[in-house]
């Protein structure tokens, strides 16, 4: 793959297919997708210290993008700041509770080679190695992309993984629709 790969974890469970439609298109507006992932719906993550709202809380649907090449070279920071303010356009208020139902969540997961961390960011994400529903989309998109890291393709990341989870899902209704944004905006400026 040419370039630095840049990966973008996206999520939802208010009006989820909704807002990551509308995400995801404010999203190629303003960097461009090259693929979307399979959309997972998976059970909502609670916090630990109430897990009586697990019922509660609706599913997310969750997968991965690959955008354009020349976005590996922006500093991570201006990134995130772009994602947080299409978060925003689709009515994402941020609040103290990590756990709390999302309209959309915009996460760099990793910038081609780069290790990365401050004002609260890490690169690589460290979620890539423990939830399956952004080690797996990542491994469809990019499977021979090596972990700055840990030296280990997507595809091995993944499969390392214990199976998928009872609680995630393929999506196919979402994943079709979805999938179709870098054609339908072919063009768009």
């Amino acid at each position: 793959m040419a370039g630095k790969p840049v990966l973008i974890a996206f999520g939802s469970n208010i009006d989820p297919l909704e807002n990551l439609y509308r995400g995801l298109v404010l999203l190629h507006q303003a960097i461009g997708i090259q693929r979307v992932s399979t959309v997972w719906k998976t059970r909502a993550l609670t916090d630990p210290n109430q897990p009586e709202k697990r019922e509660q809380e609706p599913d997310y649907y969750n997968g991965v993008v690959l955008v354009n090449d020349g976005v590996g070279d922006w500093p991570p920071l201006e990134l995130r700041h772009r994602l947080r303010s299409i978060e925003h356009q689709c009515g994402r208020l941020r609040s103290q509770e990590r756990y709390a139902p999302r309209t959309l969540d915009l996460d760099v997961v990793l910038m081609g080679p780069r290790i990365f961390a401050g004002d609260g960011m890490i690169l690589p994400d460290p979620d890539l190695l423990h939830r399956p529903f952004i080690a797996i989309p990542c491994a469809e998109l990019v499977p021979d992309l090596v972990h700055p890291r840990h030296a280990m393709t997507m595809e091995t990341l993944a499969k390392k993984m214990a199976k998928i989870p009872e609680t995630m899902v393929p999506n196919h209704t979402a994943s079709l629709r979805l999938a179709t944004i870098p054609q339908q905006m072919a063009g768009v400026p």
